[in-house]
């Protein structure tokens, strides 16, 4: 996997930027320029195609970028062009809430554990995690392996949900 960028830990307030698949990268190297806070957490994407297993370096939230809304706002070195490739600016109910787990998931692609997954409702039991990058998040485990349980995380903003690999030793079962 690629290496990450780091995580703007200063900036307080953030927003999600909705803009076209394919995009994002793009949009997040221009605001990087206008010097404006911004995080595109990055997968790997293995494909098999023509008997090659090929690689691709994608958004785990595709068509999301992540920014300091304050700074987006009132940026001058931003072009209307620019401008034009953002859809939407999704400003979050609970601003502390959005910037916890987007630092838990910088956290965690920093191990290199994340994947992206598309579950659609509950499998399992209910769980929070004690320990680690995603101390406090809870999930739903969704696939039990051999001394491990895999659970799924939900960022609750975007509704976007991902698959980590969490040791059972840091996982409680909610009742």
């Amino acid at each position: 996997m690629s290496e990450q960028p780091s995580f703007p830990i200063t900036t307080e307030k953030w927003a999600a930027l909705r803009t076209a698949a394919r995009w994002e990268k793009k949009l997040a190297e221009v605001l990087a320029r206008a010097e404006i806070p911004v995080f595109l957490p990055l997968m790997s994407r293995f494909t098999i195609s023509h008997g090659k297993r090929r690689e691709a370096i994608v958004p785990v939230f595709p068509g999301y970028v992540f920014c300091s809304e304050p700074d987006f706002r009132t940026s001058k070195r931003l072009t209307p062009g620019t401008r034009s490739k953002v859809a939407q600016l999704l400003q979050p109910p609970d601003p502390e809430r959005l910037r916890t787990e987007l630092r838990g998931i910088a956290e965690l692609l920093q191990d290199r554990q994340l994947v992206q997954e598309s579950l659609v409702g509950g499998v399992g039991d209910s769980v929070r995690i004690t320990g680690g990058s995603l101390a406090g998040q809870e999930g739903k485990v969704i696939r039990v392996k051999p001394n491990r349980w895999v659970l799924v995380v939900e960022v609750s903003f975007l509704g976007a949900r991902m698959e980590a690999e969490i040791d059972e030793r840091l996982v409680e079962k909610i009742i």
